[in-house]
C-alpha cells in the first residue's frame, strides 16, 4: 500500500511542488490501460484515507 506522498517521493526523487491530488489522475489513467472494467477496479485499489494498493488476484 502506497500513500499519495509516497508515490510522489519515489517518482520525484528531489521533491514535489504541487498538489498532490495529481496522483489521482494518473492512477486514474492507469486504470484505463489496465483494468477490464476502470469504474470496478480490481488490480489498482483504492484504501480510503491512506493510498493505493495493487491487488494481483
Amino acid at each position: 500500500m502506497l500513500s499519495r506522498p509516497v508515490l510522489l517521493q519515489r517518482v520525484w526523487d528531489q521533491g514535489f511542488f504541487g498538489d498532490e491530488r495529481i496522483v489521482d489522475v494518473h492512477v486514474r489513467r492507469l486504470r484505463t490501460k489496465v483494468e477490464r472494467d476502470p469504474a470496478d477496479p480490481r488490480l489498482v485499489v483504492t484504501v480510503r484515507g491512506l493510498g493505493y494498493r495493487l491487488d494481483r488476484s
